[in-house]
């Protein structure tokens, strides 16, 4: 058998900064010892990405149910799948095996999960309850996220020159958009307790104690006023650097 990094070299090695919060950081520490794992397998991260993609999508279907037992334990094993989402990375690290196609499939997948997770928990209480809500939440919720990735991911993508771009992206990204990427504070802690990715999150629990409905529309509702947040934050960004350059003159 080959030989493998420790755990403590391969949070020295491999290691990265944890987001504000308790949650997310606690997926990141548990992440090296499946990483560990893996180090020994014959899987590259591209690999392991589309390995733990999978294991969501699944567990989103298996929400369609809608039982009770069956939904908690499909949303719990599809939160749990997040700690091979820092996998990968650990994985890329160690290995220095960096692949932009990988990034940008770990973006997708986490679109694409996320999405069909709200989706999914909307049918299954549907078929459990008869609720009709669920779908105006449910779809309130996936437009608000994907709309609001689809005017960070890059910003600059309407403008032409790449002189233009580099200037748009200056402006957008002088600081983070994430709020899970501010400083420690309440707000950072909340996104924390809210992100869909995260175990025993705010989604969690509301589903363990059978409010379902009530939860995706706190989602729908959180996810619509988050993207105007990031609407809101551009634009004002945008504004003052064009009239900085303007005073500038």
């Amino acid at each position: 058998m080959k030989k493998v990094a420790s755990i403590k070299e391969l949070k020295q090695q491999a290691g990265k900064k944890s987001y504000s919060g308790f949650l997310n950081p606690m997926c990141d520490f548990l992440s090296f010892y499946p990483a560990k794992l893996f180090l020994y397998l014959p899987f590259n991260p591209v690999q392991i990405t589309v390995i733990w993609i999978l294991i969501k999508v699944v567990m989103a279907a298996l929400l369609i149910e809608g039982g009770y037992w069956l939904t908690v334990s499909a949303l719990l094993i599809f939160q749990l799948a997040s700690i091979l989402d820092g996998v990968d990375g650990i994985v890329a690290r160690y290995r220095k095996d960096y692949s932009y196609n990988g990034i940008y499939l770990d973006y997708i997948g986490h679109y694409l999960c996320n999405s069909v997770l709200l989706i999914g928990l909307a049918i299954g209480d549907y078929n459990h309850t008869g609720s009709v809500s669920v779908f105006y939440a449910a779809t309130i919720g996936v437009f608000s996220y994907l709309f609001s990735k689809s005017i960070t991911v890059n910003p600059s993508m309407w403008v032409g020159k790449p002189e233009q771009r580099l200037e748009m992206e200056q402006m957008v990204y002088s600081k983070n958009l994430a709020l899970k990427r501010q400083k420690p504070g309440f707000w950072a802690m909340v996104y924390d307790f809210f992100l869909m990715d995260n175990p025993f999150n705010f989604m969690f629990w509301g589903v363990v104690f059978g409010f379902t409905e009530i939860t995706l529309w706190i989602y729908g509702i959180a996810l619509f006023l988050e993207a105007l947040r990031r609407v809101a934050v551009q634009y004002l960004r945008i504004n003052k650097a064009e009239r900085s350059k303007k005073s500038n003159r």
